[in-house]
């Protein structure tokens, strides 16, 4: 009867084992989607980020161009933009 008591505590606890199992993968899918959303969010506001820091770049550069009194951040941002320009072509030659 001992033997017929421990069998079935251990086919309980394998029960639970297996329950909490169930629950933790049902857990871990349903984290992985929420964190597959969020890096697609997180994507979408980097670009976002990108796209108006870009903006700001050439609204700056617009301005100093007109005749703004900030004649240093428009040689700086002109000569950022050469430098990038050269880093271009540079690679584009080396890949030929």
């Amino acid at each position: 009867m001992a033997e017929n008591e421990v069998v079935q505590r251990l086919e309980a606890s394998i029960d639970k084992l297996l329950d909490k199992y169930a629950l933790a993968s049902e857990e871990v899918a349903r984290l992985q989607m929420l964190s597959a959303a969020q890096q697609r969010k997180i994507r979408t506001l980097q670009q976002q980020l990108s796209d108006t820091e870009r903006a700001l770049a050439q609204a700056k550069l617009s301005d100093a161009m007109l005749g703004s009194s900030d004649t240093k951040a428009a040689r700086a941002q002109i000569n950022r933009l050469l430098r990038e320009v050269e880093k271009c072509i540079e690679l584009a030659t080396a890949k030929i």
